[in-house]
């Protein structure tokens, strides 16, 4: 017995030569009345699309992570003379690389520690939640990519947003506190990525290599350094405080000059360890913007 292909056409393969055969077959699935003719032609040149066309759309969802985190645009960057720092795929990377196990910590446990009225507690329990995952997610990314750049910059942009997002405050007893003070771990996140630097120039054989930790060794690690360096509630509600009544007060004045402003009228006082930080965060991503202030230099150089 003879097994034919199960491609085989039978009776019209001796109709067709190869080519046409293939053409045969996509005229059996095209619809009635669809054309092929068009196939054998070169494609008319002004009927391709530039690649420039499509570039803004490309990277607008980086641009959009960038502005949710820092609080600046596109266009803002672009003034500044200052690309984009991180892709969404970086930002999302850091963002989600902690443990799952650890969604179910309650920021009630948190605020359980500090005896601070509502909404206070809700805000310092959640800048202690966020510090613990980031400084989770930086130990995690530099195990897992050996370098500790997207974290470095996301703590930059974190630190920004802390001022530049402050116009989004609660009150309480008539004195504003910044929101995204909360999510300025940018402090916890440089101890978390000195600690892995630290870590990842051991010797491979070395038990506390960075790369020989464990995930729960790596969640026990994070939970030292939040614990250690957080901050304590008094000065956490006084930067809070701050940032949110800096942020108002210039919003009179040109995006660019936000900060600078803020820093020459001592709106932040920049005697305070989280102040430079800012300081360093604006010098490194938005230079342009702090170029004169000698504040920034000192920070930088």
């Amino acid at each position: 017995m003879t097994f034919m292909p199960a491609n085989n056409d039978g009776a019209i393969d001796t109709a067709w030569d190869r080519n046409q055969k293939i053409l045969e077959w996509l005229c059996r699935l095209a619809e009635p009345g669809l054309s092929f003719e068009n196939l054998v032609h070169p494609i008319d040149p002004a009927q391709k699309t530039s690649v420039g066309q499509g570039e803004n759309s490309s990277v607008s969802d980086d641009w959009q992570m960038i502005t949710n985190l820092c609080g600046y645009t596109a266009q803002d960057f672009t003034s500044a003379g200052a690309d984009l720092p991180v892709t969404v795929a970086e930002a999302d990377h850091f963002r989600r690389n902690h443990r799952s196990m650890d969604n179910h910590v309650s920021r009630d446990f948190l605020m359980a520690k500090v005896d601070l009225p509502s909404p206070l507690s809700e805000l310092y329990g959640l800048y202690l939640y966020r510090a613990r995952f980031d400084a989770e997610s930086t130990l995690f990314v530099a195990q897992a990519t050996g370098s500790t750049r997207v974290a470095r910059i996301m703590a930059d942009l974190l630190a920004i947003g802390g001022f530049a997002n402050g116009l989004e405050y609660i009150t309480y007893l008539g004195l504003t506190y910044s929101v995204p003070a909360a999510f300025d771990t940018s402090a916890i996140v440089d101890r978390a990525n000195f600690e892995a630097s630290r870590r990842l120039a051991l010797s491979a054989e070395h038990p506390s290599h960075l790369l020989k930790l464990a995930p729960d060794e790596i969640g026990v690690l994070a939970a030292n350094i939040a614990e250690q360096h957080v901050m304590s509630p008094t000065d956490f509600l006084e930067k809070a405080n701050l940032l949110a009544e800096a942020r108002q007060d210039v919003n009179r004045l040109p995006t660019s000059q936000h900060f600078a402003t803020a820093l020459m009228e001592r709106d932040l006082p920049i005697q305070q360890d989280w102040v430079v930080r800012i300081c360093a965060a604006y010098a490194r991503i938005l230079e342009n913007w702090v170029t004169n202030l000698s504040e920034a230099k000192a920070v930088v150089h």
